[in-house]
Formats: structure tokens, C-alpha cells, sequence
């Protein structure tokens, strides 16, 4: 009995004319692919990522004076690896006194304490380091693309963020955005996980992502209530019960990480202060006549505080005095809070006076070009991340852990003022849901029939090398719902094998011109991409033998 397409060959069987092991044969052929290359290519990634920063670094950046953040965290840093605790760096520097401070959360300087305890103490050194962690997040973003959509999906995320400056404008300046972008996508990343399984410990892994986030951002704090509790509590396959315990753990999780920091600034400030200090001083200069009107509208100045008498020195008090001013002009101006809203939020994520707001960029030593450059790829990548949102929901699958960080983010800048880098923490989610997008758009256009005449979807001909589908020009294309005998050949047809989420067209002949150089680009990444057209059966059956995976169709 000749074996039948999709079936393998059995020994002493000889093949029907054109499979493979037939003499003289030309029909399908088996595709044997090696071990996954996956892990390779994205380790590529991250090197062409780690270049396109340094090159960054030295070619716009290199030398660099820090001032202001980056004064306040490279200084930070060392003083905690000096074993000098958490004090006000810029106090210390004027006038010689060892005041407590938290005016941001620790993450930062926590990690650039690393390399300052390896002896690593130039403001180089850091900047060094922050570009390390820049490629941290993509790895990060890349293994989060592959469980969400893929592993073609993760590859083109991992590309994205290598080379798109709003994933590594920053990471040079030494700037909490840094961590910010490292901590939201490792958050997507456990909420992703966690979506999948939700077991146990995927809420310990997402209560402790929460808690980096947290201690990277202290805004992001938010995500707790837009991001966690949704995604707990709307788990419908779990109980009631089920859905409870899985949020205890993930809250108690995030309160156990946090609670060392929080101890330690209760124990040292006279007003209670939890993650930060900043917050009255950040209130302070974004609530006043120069930031409500005119041409700094929605943004921040310094004048709002110098206006202001002169606040206490102790640090928890002087938080109190800056939000008590802000929340008193707040009140009295309430009727210009629509407008300057906006005016945030459209400075965060470019449409409101763009150029302009390139301009005010560079008051935090963020080149011209590179900005721009940043710009204009947002435009591009902002409708491409929507298009992922459709794309997603049309496959059912959860986008809470994506979209929740954009809108936790523009909630928060709302409050404060908008700026460019308020938006970095959100970048991961944006190039993902891009990804998605672009992954979903090329899927289709590979998999689309009627591409090259006499060929179907895919690139796949028909029995004994005709170029014809099965059972001749004259068969109507469809699905075939059961093993049955096939119109005009009389041999048994496979049932068209499922579509799995993040593949696309498989490449077993791809002889036709549009699919030739795409299908063996592909095949480097050792992916088979299989046809989801139902004009085209394939039944896909794995053989393990030693390092290699055998693909028969």
C-alpha cells in the first residue's frame, strides 16, 4: 500500500510518484530543521542593541557633565556603596550636611551600587551600566513577544527595541527610565506568565514585578489597581476562592519586597514617607501661572518655586509644605485642569507642541537628532501598537498586561507634568503591541492564496509535482473535516492541521517567487511556519532524532 500525503513512509513502503524516497520524484519534501536558533538570534539582538547605545554614548554624550537626576543617582550610588546610608547628595555637596532624603525611589542607585562596589565609580562606569540594563529590556521584551505571539513575534520586539531611541535615548543619562523600561517589562512579562497559568507562583512573580516597578517609579504605583487586581480577579476559569488567594499572594509578595524601604523611611523621616519625597517637590513646579498658560503649558518650571517662601529642611516636611502649595493653587485654578490635562498628555506622547517640546528636552541633555529621530518613530509605531491591540482581542488573547502600563502612565501624567521620558516606561508595551501588528500583517500577506498561478498558499504543490492543488484545477478549495476519499485522485485527505498562535505560512516548497527569500530568512530562525489556508491540508508530525527535528508533511 503506497503511503498517503502526511502520512511518513514505512519501511519496505514504496512512495507514490513524487513524494519523498520515490524515483525520479520532485513533490513535497520533508523539511528538516535543526534545533531551535532562537535564543541565538536574540542574544544578536541584544549585542546590536548594546551598540547602537554605545555608539550613542560616545558619539553625542561622551563627556559628560551630570547634573540634576543624574547628578542625584550617580552621587546616590556611591554614597550607598560607601556604606553613608541614603542622604541628600546635592546638600551634602553644597553646604557639607548629612540630610535624609528619598527624593526618588531606590532601584536606580540601588543597582548602580553594583559596580561601584566592584570599584566602578565614574559617572562612565554608570552610564555604562545603564546601557546594560537597556539591554536587559530587550531581552525581557523579546522573551515576552515569544510567549505572547510567538517566537517570529519576539524576534521582531527584540529588533524593535534595539534600535528604537525611545527605548535607549535615556539609558546614558543615568535616569530612573531605565530601570523604569527594564522593571514594565518584566511586569508585561509576569502578567503575561500569569494569564497562561495562574498558579501560585506566577502571582508571587507578578507581586514582586509590581514591587520593582514600584520601587523604579513611584507613580507606577497605580499599576496595582489597573494592572494586578484586574487581571486576578477577572480570571474566570478560577473560583472565587481560587481568585482571592492568587491576589494574597501576589499582594503579600509586593509587600514583602517593598517593606525593607518603607521601614526605612518611616524609622528616618518626621512625616510618614513610603516609596518617595518627590512627590511635593515635583506638585510644585507644575502647578502655577507659568504652567497653566503661555508657552510652558502643561510642562514644569522652576519659577513656580522660587516663588514660593523658603520651605523647611527636613525633608518629609518640606514634601508636605511643596504638595500643600500645589494642591492650594490646584483649587483656586481647577477651571484650567481640563486644558492643561491635555496639554500633559499630549506633550507625553507627542502631539502637542512636538518640536517645542523637543526644545525642552534638551534642558536634560537629550541630543537634537536622536529625539527626533525617537519622534518621528513614535508616530509610526503609536498606530501600529493600536492595530496589535485589534489583533490580539481578535485571537482572544489578554491585553490587560499591555495596555494597562500606557494608560497607568498617562493617568500619572495627568497629575504631575508630561515630558518625553514619563513616556519610556510605556515604551515596551508599544513595541510589542507593534510587533504584533507587523507579525499578524506579514502572516497574511505570505498566507493569502492566489499569489503565484498554480501554486496554492505557501508555497506547497501538488501530488507528483504538477503544480496543481489536490484533486486537480477542478477542486473547488476547502476544508476537509474527516479522513475521506478526495475527488479525483481517490486517496485517502488528511484533516487540515490547527493553526497555532503566532506561526504562519509553512515554507515546504517555496518555489513561488513571493515567498522564496522570505520562507529561507525565516528558516534561520528555526521556526517552521505552517499554512493556515484551508485550501491547503498539512499534517504536522514531530520525530526526534538526536539534535534534529524532522517536519513531514
Amino acid at each position: 500500500m503506497p503511503s498517503l500525503p502526511g502520512m511518513p513512509s514505512l519501511p519496505g513502503m514504496p512512495g507514490l510518484p513524487g513524494m519523498p524516497g520515490a524515483p525520479g520524484g520532485r513533490g513535497r519534501r520533508a523539511l528538516v530543521a535543526r534545533p531551535s536558533r532562537w535564543p541565538l538570534w536574540l542574544a544578536a539582538l541584544c549585542l546590536l542593541g548594546f551598540g547602537v547605545r554605545m555608539f550613542y554614548l560616545f558619539h553625542w554624550l561622551h563627556p559628560m557633565v551630570p547634573l540634576g537626576d543624574s547628578y542625584y543617582y550617580h552621587q546616590a550610588a556611591n554614597l550607598f556603596a560607601d556604606g553613608r546610608g541614603w542622604p541628600d547628595p546635592y546638600e551634602l555637596r553644597e553646604t557639607g550636611r548629612y540630610i535624609a532624603d528619598a527624593q526618588h525611589p531606590p532601584l536606580t542607585s540601588g543597582l548602580l551600587a553594583v559596580p561601584s562596589l566592584l570599584g566602578f565609580t565614574g559617572f562612565l562606569s554608570h552610564q555604562v551600566f545603564c546601557c546594560l540594563l537597556g539591554v536587559c529590556s530587550i531581552a525581557v521584551v523579546g522573551l515576552a513577544g515569544r510567549r505572547l505571539a510567538g517566537p517570529v513575534t519576539g524576534l521582531v520586539a527584540a529588533g524593535v527595541a534595539a534600535v528604537y531611541p525611545g527605548m535607549w535615548l535615556n539609558d546614558p543619562l543615568v535616569m530612573s527610565e531605565s530601570t523604569g523600561i527594564l522593571t514594565c517589562s518584566c511586569l508585561i512579562l509576569a502578567g503575561l506568565r500569569f494569564a497562561e497559568g495562574r498558579r501560585v507562583a506566577d502571582a508571587a512573580w507578578l507581586g514582586l514585578a509590581l514591587a520593582a516597578v514600584m520601587l523604579a517609579r513611584a507613580e507606577l504605583a497605580l499599576l496595582g489597581l489597573t494592572l494586578v487586581v484586574p487581571l486576578v480577579g477577572l480570571a474566570r476559569q478560577a473560583p472565587w476562592r481560587r481568585r482571592a488567594g492568587l491576589l494574597a499572594v501576589a499582594a503579600a509578595t509586593c509587600v514583602l519586597a517593598l517593606a525593607p524601604w518603607v521601614a526605612y523611611n518611616l524609622e528616618r523621616f518626621r512625616e510618614p514617607e513610603y516609596l518617595s519625597s518627590g512627590l511635593g517637590s515635583t506638585l510644585a513646579v507644575t502647578h502655577c501661572p507659568t504652567t497653566y498658560a503661555g508657552p510652558q503649558l502643561g510642562w514644569w518650571s522652576y519659577g513656580c518655586v522660587r516663588a514660593l517662601p523658603t520651605p523647611p529642611l527636613e525633608r518629609s516636611e518640606r514634601d508636605v509644605f511643596y504638595r500643600d502649595a500645589a494642591v492650594s493653587y490646584l483649587r483656586t485654578h481647577s477651571d484650567r485642569l481640563p486644558v492643561v490635562a491635555a496639554a500633559r498628555f499630549g506633550r507625553t506622547w507627542g502631539f502637542y507642541r512636538p518640536w517645542q517640546q523637543l526644545r525642552f528636552d534638551q534642558v536634560e541633555l537629550r541630543p537634537r537628532g536622536p529625539s527626533t529621530a525617537g519622534l518621528v518613530m513614535l508616530w509610526v509605531l503609536e498606530p501600529t501598537a493600536l492595530a496589535g491591540v485589534v489583533v490580539l482581542r481578535r485571537r482572544r488573547v489578554t491585553t490587560l498586561p499591555l495596555v494597562a502600563v500606557p494608560i497607568t502612565l498617562s493617568i500619572a501624567t495627568l497629575v504631575v507634568y508630561g515630558t518625553t521620558r514619563f513616556r519610556a516606561a510605556a515604551e515596551p508595551a508599544l513595541v510589542l503591541l507593534g510587533a504584533v501588528a507587523v507579525t499578524a500583517f506579514l502572516e497574511w500577506l505570505w498566507s493569502r492564496p492566489g499569489r503565484t498561478p498554480g501554486t496554492p498558499a505557501g508555497g506547497i504543490p501538488a501530488l507528483g509535482g504538477s503544480g496543481e492543488p489536490y484533486g486537480g484545477p477542478d477542486r473547488a478549495p476547502g476544508p476537509a473535516s474527516t479522513w475521506g476519499p478526495d475527488r479525483g485522485t481517490g486517496i485517502e485527505r488528511p484533516h487540515p492541521a490547527p493553526w497555532l498562535s503566532g506561526t504562519g505560512a509553512r515554507c515546504d516548497k517555496p518555489e513561488a517567487a513571493g515567498t522564496f527569500f522570505v520562507c529561507r530568512t525565516l528558516r534561520i530562525f528555526g521556526h517552521p511556519f505552517r499554512d493556515r489556508s484551508p485550501a491547503v491540508p498539512v499534517v504536522r508530525r514531530r520525530h526526534r532524532r538526536g539534535r534534529q527535528h524532522r517536519f513531514d508533511s
